[in-house]
């Protein structure tokens, strides 16, 4: 019965614009339903170019076609079987003709979906692109939080601290989940340390800090902006927009007085050949090495070195990933040449953007709470209340905090 449902599903396929078409008898072409009323989700790429992934959907559930929401078949108990691509549709154990991506969407609070043996919450995607399979997990966004941040959070941090951690991170999370895309997701589970639903209450810190801020996210100028945190800014923190190079609306960089007066006991510094330097970013020698830094905060962006085929370049991060963060613990530095050496000199850890740690601790010894601290970090910005993403707008605004 499976496969006729596929092929009815596959013909109207073929005729249909949109998922509110008609059928012959009058009746609307089913349309998912989990994209009506849902709360604010993001979609993670949990899989990437592979030859064939093993899909189970637990309990009862429905398949549609993602590009038109057209549902293809509805299942009373559990699929499993291995997706694989086809030249003329997509096989999950049978073939589905016509069709070249799926959804998968679990009827009910009970039902979950393994894509090969992880288990997820939420929704799952698979899409043919050039013969290879890509696997996207749409999930609220309450619960990609709860599986990614206890990966970034080791050591527990006050109270009010991590309370500031998790809108921080709320507050991107809706950035890339609301920001034009060119692909079927928005961030990739190895960037993130996304790890499905086995992944969460794994740190009952960083748990309580989500579910104390649910849907708590910072607008800037109405929207979601890009976010991240700094373990020590050693005195200023930088916009995003000028060490990430990225031209979206931020808030700028501050001032960070706890960080500044622990400056100097924060300092660090590290001798490299220039022979190594040149090795460690790829290039046959270091003839030249020099930085480019923001203006107001001094933070390293990015560096570039000569050799004799030419300049390269590199933005900080590949510039710490080449060196490694425990040499090069931030982008507070200064550079000077010692004939073969190079001598780096820095304060503080970390980007020097956004959330400033040290300061935000510092801050809630002396009783501060999560939004003052937020304020000190992101000027210009409001706290409010975000369940779910409009259509028109993205952003539904519910209550104030």
């Amino acid at each position: 019965m499976r496969s006729l449902k596929f092929i009815l599903a596959a013909s109207l396929f073929a005729c249909a614009a949109a998922p509110s078409l008609l059928l012959s008898d009058g009746k609307e072409i089913p349309t998912d339903f989990s994209q009506i009323g849902k709360p604010a989700t993001i979609k993670v790429l949990i899989e990437k170019q592979k030859d064939k992934i093993l899909l189970e959907a637990k309990g009862r559930h429905y398949i549609y076609n993602p590009l038109n929401e057209i549902l293809l078949s509805e299942e009373s108990s559990s699929t499993r079987n291995w997706v694989t691509p086809a030249h003329n549709g997509m096989k999950w154990g049978e073939l589905i003709p016509g069709i070249f991506q799926i959804r998968v969407v679990p009827a009910d609070s009970q039902s979950t979906v393994l894509v090969n043996g992880i288990e997820y919450r939420g929704c799952v995607e698979i899409y043919d692109l050039k013969g290879k399979l890509y696997a996207v997990n749409e999930v609220d966004v309450e619960r990609y939080l709860k599986s990614s941040m206890p990966v970034q959070f080791s050591l527990d941090l006050d109270e009010e601290v991590m309370d500031a951690v998790a809108i921080a991170a709320r507050t991107n999370a809706y950035y890339l989940a609301t920001r034009k895309s060119d692909f079927y997701w928005h961030v990739d589970a190895a960037d993130t340390g996304y790890q499905g639903y086995g992944a969460s209450m794994q740190n009952l810190h960083v748990e309580r800090a989500i579910n104390s801020t649910r849907h708590m996210v910072m607008l800037y100028k109405g929207v979601p902006f890009p976010t991240t945190w700094t373990k020590d800014s050693a005195g200023k923190t930088a916009a995003y927009t000028t060490i990430f190079r990225k031209d979206v609306p931020a808030p700028r960089g501050v001032e960070t007085p706890f960080a500044a007066r622990e400056r100097e006991k924060h300092a660090w510094t590290f001798t490299i050949s220039k022979k190594e330097l040149a090795k460690a970013l790829g290039t046959t020698q270091a003839n030249d090495f020099g930085v480019y830094q923001d203006e107001k905060s001094e933070k390293v962006y990015g560096a570039r070195i000569k050799d004799n085929a030419g300049e390269h370049q590199f933005d900080f991060g590949k510039l710490q990933a080449a060196l490694g963060a425990v040499r090069l613990k931030s982008n507070d530095f200064t550079i000077a040449a010692n004939g073969d050496q190079i001598i780096f000199k820095g304060f503080g850890e970390g980007s020097g953007v956004g959330l400033c740690l040290f300061s935000a601790t510092a801050m809630a010894d002396k009783g501060e709470k999560a939004p003052k601290i937020l304020a000190a970090f992101y000027p210009e910005t409001k706290l409010e209340n975000v369940s779910s993403f409009d259509a028109r707008t993205k952003v539904v605004k519910t209550s104030n905090r």
